[in-house]
């Protein structure tokens, strides 16, 4: 009986170690794998911008004279107007979206900016006339000594103060680029708009210098003392600066984290020429001015975008 049971306790032992053989392994997994999501430049984005702006204003003005009733330009009136291309500082905002797709980037951009500076300049420029001689071939005097002959001479003195400030200059832009991973090369072109001043004065003040010929009888002799009559003439124009164009220029841009990117881009924005004419303080005038206006704005700048990128939750990948 006991020999029974001992084999009895035996044969159960080893029934359970096999069980226990065949169970799976209790082993710790291995550790997830977290792999970041792609950086793209797809999305919107809105940021500020500061840099330098010159302009290409040409408003000098031209004249027009009155010959045989009718108003022909006078092509010797050759003012040196310089002064244009003034330096200021320029800055504002911007908001676009980009689309990206391979290495390649189509976006839409506008912004609003304030500009520092103005185009104000003037020249004083002068036209000296030719003698004029009046003859007399006998003296009416008791002498009669011929009269001598009367010489007038007919200066001009013009003085012009122009002023073509832009105050704000905007544009709504397409951009087109490719990427190499966080740099962007880009071109850019689309509309511009701006709005300012345009103001302008000429002051003509004309000298007349005539010899005198009348007989002065205590000197015994014709009166030579020169006699001079100088009268002035305003010409003004008040303009309205608001212009409609188009910009086109070209940058790199560069994302710093996955949000914030900087930018350095340069824009050339053109505008259309326009002639403005000048009111005369003088009803019945024998001259007139007009200005021609060539307007352009050149910037470099560089700017900050916060960029919305919503990007997925990162994958996992674990092993078993």
């Amino acid at each position: 009986m006991k020999r029974t049971l001992l084999c009895a306790a035996a044969l159960i032992s080893m029934t359970s170690l096999g069980y226990a053989a065949d169970l799976p392994s209790r082993a710790l997994a291995p550790a997830p794998i977290y792999v970041a999501p792609a950086f793209t430049w797809s999305g919107f984005y809105v940021g500020g911008n500061v840099g330098a702006a010159w302009g290409g204003r040409d408003n000098c003005p031209g004249r027009n004279i009155l010959e045989h009733g009718i108003y022909t330009l006078d092509s010797d009136y050759l003012p040196n107007c310089g002064g244009n291309n003034r330096v200021g500082v320029i800055g504002g905002v911007q908001a676009g979206y980009n689309w990206a797709f391979g290495g390649w980037l189509f976006g839409l951009e506008g912004d609003i900016n304030w500009l520092g500076r103005n185009n104000g300049n003037g020249y004083d420029y002068s036209r000296y006339g030719a003698p004029e001689y009046t003859m007399y071939a006998f003296s009416d005097e008791e002498d009669s000594k011929p009269r001598p002959p009367k010489l007038t001479v007919t200066n001009h003195s013009y003085r012009w103060s122009g002023n073509g400030s832009a105050n704000t200059l905007g544009t709504i832009r397409a951009r087109f680029g490719f990427t190499t991973d966080r740099a962007l090369f880009f071109v850019t072109g689309g509309a511009a708009f701006r709005n300012g001043d345009s103001n302008a004065t000429i002051t003509d003040t004309e000298t007349v210098i005539t010899t005198g010929n009348k007989w002065n009888s205590t000197k015994s002799d014709w009166d030579q003392d020169p006699k001079v009559v100088t009268t002035t003439t305003t010409y003004s124009r008040t303009g309205n600066g608001n212009k409609v164009g188009w910009a086109l220029g070209g940058g790199l841009e560069y994302a710093l984290t996955e949000n914030l990117s900087t930018k350095i881009e340069y824009l050339h924005a053109q505008f259309g020429n326009g002639d403005g004419g000048y009111s005369s303080s003088l009803l019945n005038d024998c001259q007139n001015f007009f200005g021609d206006s060539k307007n352009s704005i050149d910037i470099v700048r560089v700017g900050l975008n916060y960029r919305f990128v919503s990007a997925a939750p990162a994958p996992v990948l674990a092993r078993y």
